[in-house]
């Protein structure tokens, strides 16, 4: 009996599986040595994850000073205070974290610094915004003089790299510009004040994030300004920043007056076209076009093209014999034969609507999110439009799970509302005026979706779905682009799983670049921490160093 129990023991195990647990990554630094009393030195520090930069608690690090070795639990925010025995002079200071059961390792820190020295700290402040970027000004402050007038080393890097790019040396207290063209476009940025430090002062530094905006410039061409009823109008145009480079992916509307004639959005050169129908915009002598341009972020603004008057003739009329002559025989030829077909008594069953309606599931390819519109009925479309809400659900693309305490905010002009779903998903925003409202659905772990509504409607926006595709899918799918090459055969991107995927990818021994971007992906796929949005910035740049990396060819 006992060899029975464990020949099945064995045979659960072998079925279970192996367990895969991931760590996250961790970096130390040094921020302070200080000399103190009785020859003793005080260091202080900070514990960080490396993927978000929240400081870590009640970890334990080491200190490594004159030969001498203590170690400290962090505080809540990270940092930590040791003070050691030290001889007079210039000395080495390491810091080490050893990981622990859910922490890697964090490459240690060294310093050589004189704990005699005046600490000196450094401070980076946005003054105001420039035409090019934005005003900054680096302050240098020691711990017993007050400011300071010492040389600072600037310099940029990307978000989520350590590739810092040097600017310029500037001195402390003054201000500098810092141009979107030098930090690599508009957008969020690194940047490093360095002070290497002198005779008299240790050395000091700080890294912020700091947003440079940009305007932008929409320009607009029709393919005529008279057109007859039975025309199309077509409009092209291209949407620039203050830069003179192309806005991609911005939203782009056709409007006449308050009416939204057509959408769209730029390609990757920044331009955009429209096709319209002469009758959609209807007959008139003095009937003015528009395109407004919303670039979707905080840091580049949005704009519209200057208004142009266009000209549209009545329609020619049709005699009605004619017309009454065609219906008769459409009628007479096809109506029996399509009736029997079709079944058209079936019909008259209203769809339901795509809140109702379950979202595909075990789709790997399925990364689409958007918000999918209700069909109004028979008779709501032959009235005037005159429902003043919006309401639906909002759900997983990949899963098709509803989403809960998710944020769907509408804005029109300086008027804001704002609701959270339920835990069925569903919401409702009801009384809202009249007008193009841009809304925004939010979820944690999930990327966030932007589109327009048209207030009042026919019943459209009744009965919405949005999908919401998850932050971790979609850095996965961006992964594709590098890691699909590698694979025995292209297919099998739609057969294996995503961990056979990284497992292979790794068992290659991939080039650094597409070593590091596995690592980043694993992690942020698998780990059971919430995926934030910012990382898909980090997950695109990733990606293009490792393809670019792919096509140099091998160093001689």
């Amino acid at each position: 009996m006992r060899w029975v129990l464990l020949i099945v023991l064995a045979a659960s195990v072998a079925e279970a599986g192996p367990i895969v647990e991931i760590q996250a990554h961790t970096q130390v630094s040094i921020t302070a040595v200080n000399q103190r009393e009785n020859g003793m030195v005080e260091v202080r520090g900070r514990l960080t994850d490396k993927l978000t930069g929240d400081g870590i608690a009640n970890e334990r690090v080491y200190v490594t000073l004159g030969g001498q070795k203590a170690s400290h639990f962090t505080f809540q925010d990270g940092s930590f205070a040791i003070e050691l025995p030290a001889p007079p002079g210039p000395v080495d200071v390491t810091l080490e974290y050893r990981g622990g059961s859910r922490l890697e390792k964090a490459d240690a820190v060294t310093m050589h610094t004189d704990p005699a020295k005046t600490p000196v700290r450094i401070e980076i402040v946005k003054t105001q915004e420039d035409p090019t970027g934005a005003r900054i000004r680096t302050d240098a402050v020691g711990e017993s003089e007050g400011n300071l007038s010492v040389p600072v080393e600037l310099a940029v890097a990307p978000v989520g790299t350590e590739v810092w790019k040097t600017l310029r040396v500037v001195t402390s207290g003054t201000e500098a510009v810092l141009t979107r063209t030098e930090a690599g476009g508009p957008g969020t940025h690194r940047l490093r004040a360095l002070f290497t430090g002198d005779e008299t002062h240790q050395p000091g530094s700080q890294i912020v994030s700091i947003e440079l905006t940009s305007g932008t410039t929409t320009s607009m061409s029709l393919s005529s300004k008279s057109l007859a009823y039975e025309d199309e109008l077509v409009v092209t145009g291209r949407v620039i920043d203050d830069d003179g480079k192309p806005v991609a992916q911005a939203a782009v509307t056709l409007k006449s007056g308050d009416r939204r004639l057509a959408q769209g959005a730029t390609n990757d050169d920044g331009r955009y076209r429209f096709e319209v129908e002469a009758e959609i915009i209807g007959q008139g002598d003095a009937i003015g076009i528009q395109v407004d341009t919303d670039p979707g972020t905080s840091f580049i603004r949005p704009s519209h093209a200057d208004p142009v008057v266009i000209k549209i003739a009545p329609p020619q009329p049709v005699p009605v014999s004619w017309t009454v002559a065609a219906f008769v025989a459409t009628v007479l030829a096809a109506g029996g034969f399509f009736a029997a077909r079709t079944k058209p008594w079936r019909r008259l069953r209203r769809p339901a609507p795509p809140a109702d309606v379950p979202s595909e599931e075990g789709e790997i390819e399925q990364v689409k999110g958007g918000l999918v519109v209700a069909k109004p009925g028979v008779v709501a479309t032959l009235r005037r439009p005159n429902d003043e809400g919006f309401a639906g659900v909002v759900r997983d693309t990949v899963r098709g799970r509803p989403i809960a305490e998710a944020v769907v905010s509408v804005v029109l002009g300086s008027e804001e509302r704002e609701t959270r779903t339920a835990a069925d998903g569903s919401f409702a925003i009801e009384n809202l005026g009249p007008g193009d409202w841009r809304a925004e659905v939010a979820a944690p772990g999930h990327v966030t979706e932007r589109f327009a509504v048209s207030i009042p409607h026919r019943g459209e926006l009744r009965g919405v779905r949005v999908d919401l595709v998850p932050v971790r899918e979609r850095v996965f799918q961006l992964y594709r682009r590098a890691a699909e090459p590698v694979l025995p055969e292209a297919r099998l991107w739609g057969i294996w799983s995503p961990r056979q995927i990284v497992d292979h990818v790794r068992s290659r021994r991939p080039s650094p670049a597409l070593a590091d971007l596995t690592d980043f992906v694993e992690e942020v796929y698998f780990s059971p921490r919430v995926a934030a949005e910012s990382l898909l910035g980090e997950a695109g740049a990733r990606v293009d160093r490792a393809i670019g990396e792919r096509a140099r060819p091998p160093a001689r």
